[in-house]
């Protein structure tokens, strides 16, 4: 203990792990809350209570992240966790996701009269350890928030015991994403017994020095990115995704398509650009003017992200085309996006990090309106997900199905929503990097995917009612978050460089993080 203590500084350690603890204080009130109201018949009053309660923490966890983490521009706790305008702005968007699934969850927990305490505190844990992930920059506690974040979506994707689809999802998503966790495991050990530091500066250090040619570089290298794969949902390792997506609550599937997305690629990108690139060389700080060494790695994983990334959006969009089940079509979606979302990781640059950041951001409003938007027409999980099902809305539920229409067009990449702003920086970067055929290939199979997008539209304005389908109860907590979003998305499509300004600042503090 007392070895530690001298490096303890408390203003630090605020700056630092402010909206981490936030985060962790909120889940154990509301479990502790919930045991005195657990008897209330009032569902709609237990869960406004328990959302609210959430939500209110998980907004003071933003404004913390925004305006104390953020101008504090440069701070690392006990070498372990990092703040500044990098991590501050993901977990920003972390939150933004907490925020609108808490919203959403209100509604959804209702409607299928699933109110427990348990749904928003295992929500709350989830952000709570995908906050840690991102600030992580010791591999022990990376990994450790990682398994932190993935046991509650687990239990989560499991929520709904009455509903068979539900347990099958959960049980896939635990037993494949083991696997996917313990490549990274594995990965991490290889790079531990190599370098002897966990440490993600230690580790590109030691690694420059000469380790760079041993195959156990190599080894840990292929397996974090096969890890890191499998969480993005990035083909060849996508094979639980629509399974997993189909099953799990409406909410929870939009919140594993954004979140849990938005953690792996933050956590991925800044392990590939400080121990796999010569990025650090560049500070000009002594121990890291040798790094440029490093420069031997980027051959290897850019050309497998070529691959991954042309195979993902291919087979993301092709396969998409031909799903009935709207869940399942979004879950083939959220592949395909994976697969864009690869390329501005593959060109490596400034243009390419802050156009990931933009489209993490856009992709969550458009991704969790469009949730929401299913599980209201669903009113109970299960009962009207199928493409027929959606024939005619239009013309009983305008207002849904116009908002529809909005997500579905952004996800399409139509301007002037913000996804067609969103798809063209990344387009734009892979194209400056070099990457032409690629970046022509991310235009062709957006076009395939917006297909099945505009097919959504289709039947919800030009096809004739095929049976009766009453929509859910809208309660007002999530249809303030799908205006929200809506509103977000028309909004950061007109005025993209808004949005764009603070990811340019942000990804830039990714040199200065030690």
């Amino acid at each position: 203990m007392k070895a530690i203590l001298p490096d303890f500084d408390l203003q630090t350690f605020i700056w630092v792990m402010g909206p981490q603890l936030i985060v962790l204080a909120t889940g154990l009130l509301v479990i502790i809350i919930d045991l005195f109201i657990k008897e209330f018949r009032n569902l709609s009053l237990k869960a406004n209570i328990l959302g609210i309660i959430s939500m209110i923490g998980l907004i003071y966890a933003a404004g913390f992240a925004a305006t104390v983490s953020w101008s504090a521009p440069r701070h690392v706790f006990m070498n372990v966790f990092s703040m500044e305008p990098y991590t501050a702005l993901f977990c920003l968007i972390l939150l933004l996701a907490g925020v609108i699934a808490t919203l959403l969850g209100i509604g959804y927990t209702q409607n299928n009269s699933q109110v427990k305490g348990e749904f928003f505190a295992l929500l709350l844990f989830a952000v709570y350890g995908s906050l840690a992930m991102v600030q992580a920059v010791d591999l022990l506690m990376m990994f450790i928030a990682l398994e932190t974040m993935s046991l509650a979506v687990y239990v989560l994707a499991g929520y709904l015991k009455g509903y068979a689809r539900s347990q099958e999802a959960a049980f896939k998503y635990f037993l494949l994403g083991c696997f996917g966790s313990s490549f990274i495991l594995f990965g991490m050990a290889f790079l531990y017994g190599l370098t002897g530091s966990l440490n993600l500066a230690h580790i590109a250090a030691k690694l420059a020095e000469g380790h760079y040619q041993n195959i156990m570089a190599m080894a840990g290298l292929a397996l974090i990115c096969a890890g890191f794969f499998f969480k993005s949902a990035l083909v060849p390792f996508h094979m639980w995704t629509p399974d997993v997506y189909e099953g799990s609550p409406s909410v929870v599937t939009g919140y594993m398509a954004t979140a849990v997305k938005a953690a792996a690629f933050a956590t991925f990108i800044k392990i590939l650009t400080i121990c796999f690139t010569p990025l650090l060389s560049q500070t000009g700080e002594g121990m890291f003017i040798d790094t440029g060494a490093l420069a031997v790695f980027v051959p290897y994983w850019k050309n497998t992200l070529v691959v991954v990334s042309f195979l993902t959006m291919l087979l993301g969009n092709l396969l998409g085309v031909i799903q009935r089940n709207v869940k399942r079509m979004l879950a083939y979606s959220s592949i395909a996006h994976a697969g864009y979302i690869a390329l501005g990781v593959l060109a490596g640059d400034d243009l390419g990090r802050t156009a990931v950041i933009f489209y993490l951001a856009v992709y969550t409003l458009m991704n969790l309106g469009a949730f929401g938007i299913v599980y209201l027409f669903d009113q109970y999980e299960g009962q009207a997900q199928e493409l027929p099902d959606y024939a005619g809305l239009a013309y009983k539920y305008p207002v849904l199905s116009a908002l529809m229409a909005i997500f579905m067009f952004a996800m399409a990449g139509v301007p002037p929503m913000a996804g067609f702003a969103g798809k063209f920086y990344l387009f734009a970067a892979a194209i400056k990097s070099g990457y032409l055929l690629l970046a022509a290939m991310g235009i062709l199979t957006s076009a395939i995917g917006a297909y099945y997008y505009l097919r959504v539209i289709v039947y919800l304005y030009m096809k004739e009612p095929e049976r009766e389908v009453k929509r859910g109860p809208v309660a007002i907590a999530p249809a303030l978050a799908i205006a929200a979003t809506a509103i977000g998305i028309i909004y950061l499509g007109i005025r993209p460089d808004t949005l764009y300004a603070v990811a340019e600042v942000a990804q830039k503090s990714i040199l200065y993080i030690f």
